[in-house]
């Protein structure tokens, strides 16, 4: 077998030689342009691959144990961090993560390797026990396979977590295969992004370690800082990590503040024209005026009238809630626009100002509150924002103060009702490209919402899964007797 580091020469030896450069793409129709940059990830994630396999070596052969023959005090570099950081050019803690997908590679090989070995002789069989491969193996062979990258590989197995006394290796097993099947879809063709791995790992060890929950909760607080300094430029800078309790606060409030409506465009132009101003130049005067709010709140305190300052209501974080979790004591909630889970004393804390029930039926669809009227009233959209928990569009990250509630059957069009079951979520991009564009959105019988593309961006119409950011084991209630369906969720 050729040596890694001949092969990988060889490779950017031929990539240099090739002469390939912008002018080279320029000329590229659109189908090979996607074409090309679907090969160069597939390439890339190889590397990557190779690339974790030998940072895990590395990061083997610089153990402290190795006192002064580890290989990076030999090379000159305190530990494998600073070693692997100067051989990257990455940061450390990229570093660190390619070195723990390479030993989550190399000790799922040599388990399958031991295994396949075993049973292949029976005198080995006969001395070598027979060997469990590790609960993390599936991530593994995948990225082995180039279907996962490796960045997605470790939030996968940071968020899922560790073995402990209530969480068995058979536990984090079951609850990574059911992930990886939402993750990759049905086809398992699905590209999976690093944020989305990331949020759906963290809420599979919420279900399978519900009791871990508050201790999570607690470690996150602890967390929590605020540091300031003045740069060399005589401006004050710093930064701050908050947990999800207060961090959702100041969220709410930094919405506010820097929602694109607040900066009006007085400039009129024909529908469907290109804007004319500055995108850079608006959003760099919505941050300033965030910078002049945050300050203006901070000098007012508590005697602020939030009214007169942010142009709108009370900034206000709401809490959700299975009712069935909250009368026994059982389960976790969320906080609305947050993808984590949060403990019940938390929730209990902030419901003690009282609460808005809100019904939800038994596959997680909030019952309709309203008349059929045109536009929902705020009661509605509170319950379609407690189900949705942000834009539906799959890959949009958009808060729910920054959403529009959508028709999915038009009003004028379709003659559709405003009911809160055909009500979603979309930001304000989104919905002028259903208006506008031609995407549709469908609901199904189990009340999936399902995007649509029209015929000229996919000819197939294949249609694409909406996935609400509220936790369905939030809205979903769980089974009770039928004289207590359907369970409620609470806002405060």
């Amino acid at each position: 077998m050729p040596a890694p580091a001949l092969l990988l020469t060889g490779m950017t030896a031929s990539l240099v030689s090739s002469g390939v450069c912008a002018a080279t793409f320029a000329g590229l129709a659109d189908d090979e342009l996607l074409s090309t940059q679907a090969a160069s990830a597939t390439a890339r994630h190889e590397v990557d691959r190779i690339s974790a396999l030998a940072a895990a070596e590395i990061a083997r052969r610089s153990t402290p144990e190795h006192g002064l023959d580890s290989l990076a005090r030999r090379s000159g570099f305190a530990d494998a961090d600073t070693l692997l950081v100067s051989l990257t050019g990455s940061t450390k803690a990229e570093a660190r993560s390619l070195a723990r997908v390479g030993e989550m590679i190399a000790v799922t090989d040599a388990a399958i390797d031991l295994s396949a070995a075993r049973d292949a002789d029976p005198d080995l069989a006969a001395v070598v026990p027979p060997v469990e491969t590790p609960w993390y193996a599936a991530l593994a062979v995948l990225v082995t396979a180039g279907r996962l990258t490796v960045a997605v590989a470790d939030v996968i197995q940071a968020g899922l977590g560790e073995i402990t006394d209530a969480v068995t290796a058979d536990d984090l097993e079951a609850a990574l295969a059911a992930l990886l099947t939402e993750l990759l879809g049905a086809d398992g063709t699905h590209r999976v992004h690093v944020a989305e791995a990331r949020n759906a790992a963290r809420a599979a060890r919420d279900l399978i370690d519900t009791a871990g929950v508050a201790v999570r909760e607690a470690a996150l607080r602890n967390k929590q800082y605020w540091r300031q300094w003045i740069g060399p430029d005589g401006m004050y800078r710093g930064e701050y990590a908050l947990d999800p309790e207060n961090g959702a606060l100041l969220q709410s409030v930094h919405d506010q503040l820097t929602h694109p409506r607040r900066q009006p465009d007085p400039k009129k132009r024909a529908f469907g024209a290109a804007p004319v101003r500055d995108p850079f130049v608006e959003r760099s005067a919505r941050e300033r005026d965030a910078a002049e709010g945050l300050v203006q709140l901070v000098r007012a305190g508590a005697s602020v009238d939030p009214m007169r300052l942010l142009d709108t209501e009370t900034p206000s974080v709401r809490v959700v809630v299975n009712e069935q979790a909250l009368r026994t004591g059982s389960g976790f909630a969320a906080l609305e626009g947050h993808p984590g889970a949060v403990s019940l004393a938390t929730i209990e804390r902030g419901l003690c100002a009282g609460y808005l029930p809100v019904l939800f039926s038994a596959t997680g669809q909030p019952l309709n509150l309203g008349r059929d009227e045109r536009l929902f009233t705020r009661t509605q959209r509170i319950a379609i924002t407690l189900r949705d928990g942000g834009c539906l569009e799959p890959d949009c990250d958009r808060p729910p103060s920054w959403t529009e509630v959508h028709h999915i059957k038009h009003w004028k069009r379709d003659h559709g009702n405003t009911d809160v079951a055909d009500g979603v979520l979309l930001c304000r991009r989104g919905h002028l490209r259903v208006h506008n564009e031609g995407w549709e959105i469908s609901r199904d019988n189990h009340d999936r919402y399902w995007l649509i593309p029209p015929p000229i961006i996919d000819p197939t119409q294949t249609p694409r899964l909406m996935k609400p950011k509220t936790m369905a084991e939030i809205t979903h209630p769980v089974t009770l007797p039928a004289a207590l369906e359907p369970a409620a969720t609470a806002t405060g």
